[in-house]
């Protein structure tokens, strides 16, 4: 098999495999049961319009365009495209996955903060995946050595162009949470700064304008330009530490002091477990991220007031070890018949989520590769 083909195959094997990260990150979210607010197996929340069939055919209609993100941010930066330039190229094709959302629903809004923050990701994770094969082809001479190699290339830039600490950055090769973010806030910092400024020479029109002028709450977006710290600093460790939860004792001896450990959930008894203990991990990540995401579908829905009770609630709830907990369990369902009276839906945080799932296989998968090379 010639270069060509074996580039053009597994290039194809690749967006194959980022085409089920994406199903499978989307489908663990909306599987996971029980969600306060939110649409799931056993009910559709504070939701009138939609169900968990909804979210079915919204995913399989939107993955393909996000497929198409992470091939944008590849293809663009291999064709020497800045990061900015990558974020000002997906925003058409994320507007092509809204419309096919809308039209896959029948005009319901099942998906789109997830195509707007899962869009930058994965075409942040496309621009790292070209920096690698790019370290990976370049010649090693007397003038490159792998030790240059190692620290030439994607040590993170801010908007600015300068580059940022090396704590929070990758050498040449290496596709890890913190490089991926990095990356998200080069292609939109710059961006979201002038949409901002402009909201401020007129009235509010949408309830995001609104949101900023009355409170400063900047949403996904003022997420997107710092580089999505709900990802980097909540949602991805508390992911990971509950994924952990087995073999973590500290963990485990935190949460029993205040509660009712659910150990059953911590023994392996095979593949109904498993899922399972995957669905605990998940819901209880959401409470997490609930717990201190400034989440505006709740605010646009409810008030602010109700956003920092149901972040206080939710602190509390992830106090008492969530789903990892009897008293945890309770409390969720407490809560989710609340939030349904209070027609309260944490639907960003919920995306968070999504992300959250996709990022960390995204990381697997790159390590995966480079240990296979």
């Amino acid at each position: 098999m010639n270069k060509k083909a074996f580039d053009d195959a597994a290039r194809a094997a690749l967006f194959e495999r980022i085409g089920w990260r994406v199903r499978n990150a989307l489908l663990g979210e909306v599987y996971a049961t029980p969600k306060p607010g939110l649409v799931d197996r056993r009910d559709t929340g504070a939701h009138r319009d939609m169900n968990y069939e909804t979210f079915l055919t919204s995913t399989e209609a939107i993955t393909p365009y996000m497929v198409r993100m992470f091939a944008e941010g590849m293809d663009a930066t291999a064709a020497g495209h800045t990061p900015e330039e990558v974020f000002q190229a997906i925003r058409g094709i994320g507007l092509e996955a809204e419309r096919a959302m809308y039209a896959a629903t029948d005009g319901v809004n099942t998906h789109k903060g997830m195509i707007f923050t899962m869009g930058i990701v994965l075409a942040a994770a496309g621009i790292l995946y070209a920096r690698r094969e790019e370290a990976a082809e370049r010649p090693v001479d007397d003038d490159v050595t792998p030790k240059a190699l190692a620290s030439a290339d994607v040590q993170p830039m801010t908007a600015d162009g300068e580059s940022a600490t090396p704590e929070t950055g990758a050498i040449a090769g290496q596709i890890t949470v913190d490089a991926i973010l990095d990356r998200t806030r080069q292609m939109t910092a710059r961006s979201m700064a002038e949409d901002f400024r402009k909201m401020l020479e007129h009235p509010p029109k949408t309830h995001g304008e609104r949101l900023f002028q009355t409170y400063g709450e900047r949403g996904i977006r003022g997420q997107a330009m710092e580089g999505f710290p709900i990802l980097r600093d909540t949602a991805v460790p508390w992911l990971r530490r509950f994924q952990n939860i087995g073999t973590d004792a500290e963990l485990q001896h935190d949460i029993a002091a205040r509660a009712t450990l659910r150990r059953g959930l911590l023994q392996d008894t095979g593949s109904m477990h498993a899922e399972h203990f995957e669905n605990a991990v998940h819901v209880s990540t959401l409470i997490a991220i609930m717990s201190v995401l400034n989440d505006t579908n709740v605010f646009i829905r409810s008030s602010y007031e109700d956003m920092c009770w149901l972040q206080a609630e939710s602190s509390t709830i992830l106090s008492m070890g969530a789903m990892f907990t009897e008293e945890g369990v309770r409390a969720i369902e407490a809560l989710n018949t609340a939030c349904i009276e209070k027609n309260i839906s944490p639907g960003g945080a919920a995306d968070i989520l999504a992300v959250a799932i996709l990022l960390l296989k995204l990381t697997e998968d790159a390590d995966a590769d480079s240990a296979g090379c």
